[in-house]
């Protein structure tokens, strides 16, 4: 195994952990002598590479950022016409809570608290998504599919309803998993934004 594919092996190791502990105990109450011991991690690499429990923390949201956003705009751009790319958006999240649990309670939470550096670069992230996300919407608010709103109430419209549920599973208020009513919510997201 190479260097680079030691080190990426490490760092999945220390972040898939890191998941673990954060969501059992919280960021605060978690023991970095925890993340070593699971992880099977040298003091001085977890160091190396993220600098400390914060930069983990950092890192296991950025990570988790990236790949819902490539995701979900993957499942997307499968899609030409309006209706099924706003399903496809609300149908994917149902599918990435109830599959991972674990990473979408840690990136809903609201216990992260990043530095300036790492803000930074979710700034850079945002953009980026919502770049690709005008990309995709303008034609078809053009064409006529698509109410003409003002671009940032698109996302909450379709997105919000499914996010505020799949918070209440995850901590337990509800007992239905996202999927199961994710065509429910889906259809609910399509009609808050097309055109009549």
């Amino acid at each position: 195994m190479s260097r680079q594919n030691r080190t990426s092996e490490l760092k999945s190791r220390v972040l898939s952990a890191a998941l673990n502990r954060f969501t059992e105990t919280g960021i605060e109450r978690t023991n970095v002598g925890d993340i070593l011991e699971d992880a099977d991690c040298s003091v001085g690499s977890l160091y190396h590479h993220f600098g400390n429990k914060e930069g983990i923390a950092e890192a296991l949201f950025i990570q988790g950022s990236k790949q819902f956003n490539q995701n979900l705009l993957d499942a997307l751009l499968r899609h030409n016409k309006a209706e099924p790319g706003v399903k496809a958006i609300v149908t994917w999240c149902c599918q990435w809570v109830t599959e991972q649990p674990k990473l979408a309670a840690y990136m809903l939470s609201r216990e992260i608290k990043l530095s300036e550096q790492a803000k930074l670069e979710m700034r850079e992230l945002d953009q980026s998504f919502r770049e690709a996300l005008i990309r995709w919407f303008a034609p078809r608010i053009e064409s006529g599919e698509l109410k003409n709103l003002h671009f940032n109430v698109y996302v909450p419209l379709i997105s919000g309803p499914t996010l505020e549920y799949s918070r209440m599973w995850l901590t337990g208020r509800y007992t239905r998993s996202p999927d199961t009513i994710a065509k429910v919510m889906a259809e609910a997201a399509w009609q808050s934004v097309r055109e009549v």
